[in-house]
């Protein structure tokens, strides 16, 4: 019994270091199996990295191409400033010429003569005589060389108008016309600028660029159901683009306004070119334009909304404004269809409003406005 005992001894120590040899080996083999899988998915991953490494630009290139990017930024954005310090030096010259000339014809004719008519009027600094057929019956009367009976008249007509012995001769107009233009549209803001514009009873011109055409053609439609002008801003709306050449400036509003009549029925030929005409509308350039129907209109009155960005571009209408009381064609304003703009839109048409202008959209009769080249 004994034997049997120590027997039995003797082979469960074999049978135990043989299960523990095999418990060894089974574990040795799982893990080198575990560093063999994760050695090949670490190869794999290096791989991808060295060849994205490879493709990578190098890090002077990336450098140099942003400093070319910015040199090429700036130097746009001082042409833009150049073009616009441009514009209003002429402006002063323009007023400075009209006033003379103003103050001339106000004591050849009444005072409150009136032309509502600005499509008439020459977009120049030349200032157009007063139309005699505007002016009361009783101020008409021909009296050559009375001077002393055109102040007499210029006495009874001012208590009619106005009991201020002080104010300006444009005080008393009671139709002053004001043509307010908004660009780059239409947007996500259009419904709205439009509905302000019928609670003053204004209307408006909207010249909009094709890609927005097609992004918000509900918007296109209401701006013609509403009464408002319609017309073309270019499709690329980037100047190396769109000024490259004669036929790239014709192709671009060609096809801008195949896509205004697709989507409004309406075949504009009303335009502004991107940033303005000037510098870029070379004499070949503006041959092209009008050859092809084109009407060019540029502004008188820049809001630099795009710059300011909240209300001090109305400020800066209102005194643009008062400046140009003795203008004598259209009053052009310059808008974008911003979120800006519309938010502080209600104190410019207020202030139009409540002191007597009228604001009207752009026509084809009318004689566009241009800056001076």
């Amino acid at each position: 019994m004994g034997n049997l005992k120590r027997g039995w001894s003797i082979w469960t120590l074999i049978i135990l270091v043989a299960v523990g040899f095999l418990l060894t080996r089974v574990y040795l083999n799982h893990n080198f199996q575990v560093n063999a899988v994760n050695n090949t998915i670490n190869q794999s991953k290096n791989e991808h990295i060295n060849r994205a490494i490879a493709k990578e630009p190098p890090r002077e290139t990336v450098i140099r191409n942003t400093k070319d990017l910015k040199l090429e930024k700036g130097l746009f954005h001082k042409k833009q400033e150049q073009a616009i310090a441009w514009r209003k030096q002429h402006e002063r010259i323009q007023i400075s010429v009209t006033q003379p000339t103003a103050a001339s014809a106000s004591a050849a004719a009444e005072p409150t003569t009136n032309t509502t008519e600005p499509e008439a009027a020459e977009p120049t600094a030349t200032t157009t005589e007063p139309n005699a057929n505007t002016t009361e019956p009783d101020a008409t009367q021909p009296a050559a060389g009375a001077t002393a009976s055109s102040q007499q008249q210029e006495k009874d007509a001012k208590p009619a108008s106005s009991g201020e012995p002080n104010v300006p001769p444009v005080k008393p107009d009671t139709q002053k016309t004001i043509y307010l233009t908004f660009d780059d549209g239409p947007s996500a803001y259009s419904a709205q600028i439009i509905a302000l514009l019928e609670k003053f009873h204004y209307k408006a011109t909207f010249f909009m660029i094709d890609g927005n055409i097609r992004r918000y053609p509900d918007a296109a439609k209401l701006m013609v159901r509403s009464g408002e002008t319609v017309g073309l801003h270019s499709v690329s709306h980037n100047p190396k683009i769109f000024y490259a050449s004669a036929a790239s400036i014709i192709g671009e509003l060609t096809q801008n306004r195949q896509t205004l009549k697709e989507i409004t029925g309406v075949d504009s030929y009303i335009m502004r070119t991107p940033y303005g005409s000037v510098p870029y509308m070379t004499p070949e350039y503006r041959k092209a334009v009008q050859d092809n129907g084109y009407l060019m209109w540029d502004w008188n009155i820049d809001s630099r909304d795009w710059d300011y960005k909240d209300s001090r571009y109305v400020t800066s209408v209102i005194e643009q404004i008062n400046q140009m009381v003795h203008h004598s064609g259209p009053i052009v304003v310059l808008m974008h269809e911003r979120k800006e703009t519309l938010a502080n839109l209600p104190k410019l048409l207020d202030y139009l409003s409540k002191n007597g202008w009228s604001s009207k959209a752009i026509d084809r009769s009318m004689t566009p406005v241009q800056f001076r080249t």
